[in-house]
């Protein structure tokens, strides 16, 4: 009889562990939702708490995954079960394994507010969380202190689970039903591993499907699960839809010659340009672009960029990713980040590529770069110097007046100005490429402007304001130089921040950013309805410059009337495909996902309706297509276009 109690009492105390770990997990969720409350604001608790429920599978998966060698040791049916040095190891693991993986779910609780994603294999490689200031990540600890009480109570529950039911010396013998109990663990141990009893094994881009809608998508997932799934420094499938001379593919190559599309625009042969791209500056932060969805009518964050956009041609513009290596390899590469990771941290990091910059620096252009952070933040340093940039510039080469140099590096119109005089000394033609800085958290700016402008309910707000400032100032400056009345500017997002209104929360609204072209004599004024993307905006440069070259790009120029205009992204293993009238969801094999563009909150899936089955045909081929051209290409290392 104390054999039989002493069995019973492992077993539950096994139990006991496990259940613990459930209550951690479900905790972190809990912390993701108060760290990110603003997205689900709105949302119907009925669907908060399914996304809960819903999200148990996930933790369910992850704990399993994780803890996989020692929940099978301690179910064996051996005596060595028992042994002190064996349990000893088995706590380590325990301990070592789950604070890892409760770690970035914590982390993600805030980060992801960041990256509207949830963390995944990049942290393996240069993660933008690392390089950069400690005062950065001090200032993060006292700013979201809520997250980190949260994320101690949780640590502090995993060691208690680790030492109060400990497991050592609970058996003094093995039974014949222990086999049986092994024999059923292990069952629930690949059911759990697999997540469930469906036909292939649970995978992140399952949180679109079970999800009770697109807003809790991310609430469904869990970060350690994700980077697991995602842990190979490239995660390219290999796809293989249509025969290599389907003309299915033909219509998308990314292979272009030089061309001129524009044929309202002929005067910018040889002109020199200067790219500005915005940190954090959705559409929804641009008074003249959210119109239809300003929840403030009479007030507008960027009176500058506002007036600069009457005067400019701009597009149905969307990011191509959500962060800002992202944004900045597909303006200056025009490749897309349908990977799990960065291009730059890729396996295909070292394939040959060109870019706007040795393009056009075959054109007789000197090409420049500017950036007031520190050169490897985000991977701009790597990504800048494979993009073969003449001169590259970044906080430490800022040789302006004092600066107070807080947060990620030199203010914005300080730097702005170093950028004026520096252009100003670079012989034409040139190709300028200036990314701002201070829109970003800890959202700091000069203390001499504190009070100067309005505040809005998110502390983003004040700082758009603020560098859209900047950007007068700039203006302000170059107006008065030579080389003014000569040049292209364009203004373009990385991509967004902070949404607040509905429709910036989902994944159609999440992408949506200014793409600016501006002609200081006038020559380019239009509003297009034409979807734009970030990988449009290297072809347009070199046809409007008119560049003689071949190049490589999976973009196209935004003034070639034939071009098929697309705007695609990838995120949670799900790729989407934005034209001018659907919205598609491609998980790889199937489209899950159709909804027209009116349709602002994606609320109605057409994608059962008979009605709407050529659209879906049609879309779901030119995925398929652009995916098997975007695999061939970086597998072959096949992205240059010989002149």
């Amino acid at each position: 009889m104390q054999q039989k109690n002493g069995q019973e009492k492992y077993w539950k105390t096994l139990l006991c562990k496990f259940a613990v770990l459930f209550v951690i997990f479900s905790g972190a969720r809990f912390l993701f939702f108060c760290g990110n409350y603003k997205i689900f604001a709105g949302q119907h608790p009925w669907l908060i708490f399914k996304a809960f429920a819903v999200g148990i599978r996930f933790d369910l998966a992850t704990i399993a995954i994780f803890n996989l060698p020692i929940w099978g040791f301690w179910s064996l049916p051996l005596r060595l079960r028992s042994w002190k040095i064996f349990n000893a190891i088995a706590t380590g693991w325990f301990l070592v394994a789950n604070f890892l993986a409760l770690l970035v779910n914590v982390i993600d609780a805030k980060y992801f507010s960041f990256t509207f994603k949830r963390m995944s294999g990049e942290i393996f490689g240069e993660s933008v969380l690392l390089g950069e200031d400690p005062y950065i990540y001090v200032h993060m600890l006292a700013e979201y202190w809520y997250i980190v009480v949260g994320g101690l109570a949780l640590a502090y529950a995993l060691v208690f689970a680790a030492f109060k039911f400990s497991l050592t010396n609970k058996t003094d013998g093995i039974r014949k039903r222990d086999f049986a109990y092994f024999f059923v663990s292990m069952v629930l141990l690949i059911v759990c591993v697999r997540g469930g009893l469906q036909h292939k094994p649970l995978k992140p881009a399952d949180a679109n499907i079970y999800a009770p809608n697109i807003q809790t998508v991310c609430l469904v997932n869990n970060s350690a699960f994700n980077i697991f799934h995602t842990r190979k420094r490239a995660n390219l499938p290999r796809y293989d839809y249509f025969a290599d001379d389907d003309d299915r593919l033909s219509k998308i190559s990314p292979k272009h010659g030089p061309g001129k599309f524009c044929d309202t625009c002929t005067d910018f042969q040889g002109k020199n340009v200067f790219i500005i791209i915005l940190e954090s500056f959705s559409a929804e932060y641009v008074g003249a672009l959210d119109r239809e969805f300003k929840d403030l009518p009479d007030t507008t964050f960027t009176p500058f960029l506002d007036s600069l956009i009457e005067r400019s041609y701009i597009f149905d513009g969307f990011a191509n990713g959500t962060v800002s290596i992202e944004g900045l390899t597909s303006m200056i590469l025009s490749i897309p980040p349908l990977l799990d990771i960065p291009y730059i941290i890729s396996a295909y990091s070292e394939n040959v590529v060109n870019s706007l910059a040795s393009i056009l620096g075959k054109d007789g252009y000197k090409t420049l770069f500017f950036y007031g952070g520190k050169r490897n933040s985000c991977n701009f340093g790597n990504l800048v110097s494979k993009a073969q940039f003449d001169e590259h510039y970044y906080q430490y080469d800022y040789d302006g007046p004092s600066s107070n140099i807080d947060g990620w590096g030199v203010y914005d119109d300080e730097f702005f100005q170093f950028v004026a005089r520096k252009v100003d000394k670079t012989k034409t033609p040139f190709c300028s490429v200036l990314f701002s800085l201070s829109s970003h958290h800890p959202y700091l700016y000069p203390q001499r402007l504190h009070g100067k402008f309005p505040k809005g309910s998110e502390k983003l707000q004040e700082l758009i304001a603020y560098t859209d400032y900047s950007l007068q100032k700039l203006f302000e400056t170059v107006e008065q130089m030579d080389w003014y009345k000569n040049t292209i500017f364009v203004l373009v997002a990385d991509h967004i921040a902070s949404p607040r209104q509905k429709y910036y929360q989902n994944t159609l609204g999440g992408y949506s950013i200014p793409i600016i072209f501006f002609d200081p004599n006038g020559k380019l004024i239009e509003k297009s309805n034409e979807v734009a993307q970030q990988i449009d905006v290297m072809p347009s440069i070199l046809d409007l410059v008119g560049s003689k070259h071949n190049y490589f790009s999976f973009g196209s120029s935004l003034f070639d009337r034939n071009a098929p205009r697309f705007a695609i992204s990838r995120k949670d293993g799900i790729y989407q495909l934005i034209t001018k009238d659907f919205v598609c969801k491609f998980d790889g094999e199937n489209v899950i996902g159709l909804y027209r563009r009116s349709d602002f909150l994606l609320e109605n899936n057409l994608v059962e309706d008979p009605e709407y089955f050529a659209e879906k045909k049609n879309l779901q081929d030119f995925t398929k297509a652009f995916l098997q051209q975007y695999g061939k290409s970086l597998r072959n290392n096949d992205m240059v276009v010989g002149d």
